[in-house]
């Protein structure tokens, strides 16, 4: 990995501006914590020079806890303390600097402090110091560093945030109600109004991590968007699992074909997870003294189970019903109606483990009965010649066979016909937890041959992340939520994001999985234990590495897909100091 950063360190250029990180001066004066404050109870903090701005000049600076500060002659005691950032305010209010207009927090019990330092000749700097959003957690710094010859420099922790509306910039104020547009800050094009600023909806910032330079041109500014030379990382991407809680096919009128006459469909229970699959044989079980579960149209009806039967959620004695061909493992209903029309978003906002084979409109009140009867451990859920809706002279035998030692199921179908031909007869064939998560569509004919496996909790999908990385220190980076039978995490190492398919190198990938990185320049293996593996890449003490660009991206075995591969975010780490 040496020669990795080694050939980083000659392809890649640093920026030309780099700043030092965002940290207070040691000999920085504190003014506190606190929300929706100024400074020195609004009384302006003499910066020891004129500073020029607009068409005039400032001594006085009045920082506000809200990410910006107020400019004054000194005589004003400036109270305001705007957590509401508008175009109108900025324009129309007294003069101010503002390098993160928003509703910042600065809170004591996060060691948060609004700092100024005037201790270097023709400069003043502000920090603000462990902020955060109101409300929020995340913490972070910002710094300001104003200058005698009107130079303004704005410098930004990476993993600073806003969700509220955003201002950065200069405004002279006292304006007319006619303010000049937002600009783009970061694309170096000169402005000619004063009034410079960038107006940001919320999460849209795009200069976390950098530094931003206004150079004053009288009248407008120049501003230069750089690397701050901090070192910071950054995740994009979403790892993939694709381990499900729930599989269904929704069929249009006459195109099921899965669910036959004479065929079966079993799911197995192993573990924390079901087994689905249509190749073991199944007996169809005549009833023989059978309880009936209703005679109404869309109804529920509970079954009662003579011992505990193992489901998603523990054990349950009891199975809810209904009458349209699905059947919760519980005793509680999963739908809020006895639903009589599938649909995939009703399928997937099930609240209870549910097997739905099928789900569709039968009508016990027409012909038929539902009967259910336990024999020798297993108990029977039968429709017996029940017809579809609206559907005379065409009925349906299917029956479940649920086990209760083991918590398996099988489907038998003995006669089918699936007579209805109202628009809403669309069969929906379907396992789900109940949960609400990772329900996937297949096509189960194809699926049901190679088996589906179905678990009680969606996995979370293979993550990347990492601390920062420093020159000098070690990075250290962790693939979390390894698939279980993989016993390594590999991480590979690229100069650049990137994002293509997996499928695009191996057919038989999950759709889901994506490459992240450019290219491979090297890698490193770690042991996985307890789902989570870490590798340390060190960094070399080189400043000219500063700036430099490194992505990663991690793979594990799964046995969940045809690559048995699984790949996780990309993660960019930006060296620095």
């Amino acid at each position: 990995m040496n020669k990795l950063l080694g050939s980083l360190a000659l392809s890649l250029v640093a920026p030309a501006l780099i700043g030092q990180c965002v940290s207070a001066p040691a000999t920085s004066s504190s003014f506190g914590a606190g929300d929706d404050f100024v400074a020195n109870g609004g009384v302006g903090i003499d910066m020891g020079f004129l500073f020029p701005f607009a068409s005039g000049g400032f001594q006085f600076i009045h920082p506000c806890s809200n990410g910006y500060a107020w400019l004054s002659d000194g005589t004003p005691t400036l109270t305001i303390a705007d957590f509401t950032a508008t175009v109108a305010e900025f324009d129309a209010q007294d003069p101010r600097v503002a390098p993160y207009w928003t509703d910042l927090n600065m809170q004591a019990a996060n060691f948060a402090d609004l700092m100024v330092d005037t201790s270097v000749a023709g400069e003043c700097t502000v920090t603000w110091v462990n902020a955060t959003l109101y409300g929020g957690t995340d913490i972070f710094n910002l710094q300001m560093v104003l200058d005698a010859s009107g130079q303004i420099e704005f410098s930004y922790d990476a993993n600073i945030l806003h969700t509220g509306n955003l201002i950065i910039g200069t405004a002279p104020g006292f304006g007319t109600g006619s303010p000049p547009p937002s600009e783009d800050l970061s694309s170096g094009v000169p402005i000619v109004t004063d009034m410079a600023y960038e107006e940001f909806p919320g999460g849209t910032f795009d200069l976390a991590g950098q530094g931003l330079t206004m150079i004053p041109t009288m009248p407008g500014y120049v501003p230069i968007a750089a690397s701050s030379g901090c070192a910071n990382k950054m995740t994009y991407g979403e790892g993939c699992t694709k381990i499900s809680t729930g599989v269904f096919e929704l069929f249009a009128i006459g195109t099921q074909d899965i669910g036959g006459t004479g065929t079966a469909i079993t799911f197995l229970r192993t573990g924390n997870s079901y087994t689905i699959l249509d190749t073991l044989p199944g007996t169809y079980v005549a009833p023989t003294n059978g309880s009936v579960v209703s005679t109404g149209d869309d109804a529920f009806g509970q079954v009662p189970l003579s011992s505990p039967m193992p489901t998603v959620n523990g054990s349950t004695n009891t199975l809810t019903v209904c009458t349209n061909g699905y059947i919760a493992m519980s005793g509680m209903q999963p739908t809020p109606t006895a639903d009589y029309s599938p649909s995939a978003a009703e399928f997937e906002a099930m609240t209870e483990p549910t097997i739905c084979g099928p789900w569709y409109d039968w009508s016990p009140n027409q012909l038929g009965q539902i009967l259910y009867e336990e024999i020798g451990g297993i108990m029977y859920v039968t429709w017996v010649a029940v017809q579809p809706y609206n559907a005379a002279g065409s009925t349906d035998t299917f029956q479940y066979q649920f086990t209760l030692g083991t918590g398996d199921c099988t489907i038998v179908y003995d006669n089918m016909s699936y007579g209805g031909a109202s628009g809403w007869h669309t069969p929906l064939f379907g396992y789900t937890a109940g949960t609400g998560a990772s329900v996937d569509a297949l096509d189960l004919s194809v699926a049901l041959p190679a088996t589906v496996t179905v678990m009680d909790v969606g996995a979370l999908p293979l993550t990347l992340d990492s601390n920062a990385p420093a020159i000098g220190t070690n990075w250290d980076i962790t693939t979390s939520n390894v698939d279980p039978i993989s016993p390594i995490a590999i991480t590979f190492f690229g100069t650049a994001q990137f994002n293509v398919p997996m499928t695009a190198i191996f057919p038989n990938a999950d759709p889901s999985c994506s490459i992240y990185i450019n290219t491979i320049l090297g890698s490193l293996t770690a042991a996985a234990a307890a789902g989570s593996a870490t590798t340390s890449l060190p960094i070399p003490a080189n400043s000219a590495l500063i700036g430099s660009v490194i992505t990663a991206q991690s793979i594990c075995l799964t046995l969940t897909n045809g690559s048995n591969l699984l790949t996780s975010n990309g993660l960019q780490g930006n060296l620095g100091i």
